[in-house]
C-alpha cells in the first residue's frame, strides 16, 4: 500500500518550447501553478498525473510520456511531492474550467509572473530535466 502523496507537473510543449500552468480563478491574485489538484493514494504518481491532466484538461496522456522531475517533501506536510511533466505536441492555446484558467508560457516569461518561489524552483528542476532530455538525444554528455 503506498502512502499518500501530491503530484504535480506540467505540460511541455517542445515546438514552442512552452510550459502550461494553472491560476485558481476565485482569487484575483492567485499565482500562477503547476498543475495540480488532490493528494493521490494507492497508486503511482505518474497515474495521479495522468488522471488531473485528463480530469482538468480533458487530454489522455499515456503513462510512457509522463517524465518524472523529482520529489520533495510537500510544505507544512510529511507527505511525498512528485513532480512530472509531460511533452504534448499538439494543443489547444488556452484552456478554462470552472475554478481555473490555463496558459502557455516560455520559460523566459516566468520571471513576469505571479509564481510562489517554491514553484519557480520546481519550474527550474523541470526545465533543468527538460534540457538534460534534450542533450541525451542528442548523444552529448549529460549529468546523471
Amino acid at each position: 500500500m503506498h502512502n499518500d502523496f501530491y503530484a504535480s507537473g506540467f505540460l511541455y510543449n517542445p515546438l514552442s518550447q512552452q510550459i502550461l500552468l494553472q491560476q485558481n480563478l476565485t482569487d484575483e491574485n492567485a499565482p500562477w501553478t503547476l498543475l495540480e489538484d488532490e493528494v493521490g493514494s494507492g497508486s503511482f504518481g505518474e497515474e495521479t498525473f495522468k488522471d488531473l491532466v485528463h480530469k482538468h484538461l480533458k487530454i489522455k496522456l499515456n503513462l510512457k510520456k509522463i517524465l518524472y522531475v523529482y520529489t520533495r517533501n510537500a510544505i507544512g506536510t510529511e507527505k511525498d511531492h512528485s513532480i512530472y511533466y509531460a511533452e504534448i505536441k499538439r494543443a489547444r492555446k488556452s484552456f478554462m474550467s470552472k475554478t481555473s484558467r490555463f496558459a502557455w508560457f516560455n520559460f523566459k516569461q516566468l520571471h513576469k509572473l505571479n509564481i510562489a518561489e517554491q514553484t519557480k524552483h520546481d519550474i527550474t528542476v523541470g526545465q533543468r530535466v527538460i534540457e538534460s532530455t534534450i542533450r541525451r538525444s542528442l548523444g552529448l554528455r549529460t549529468i546523471g
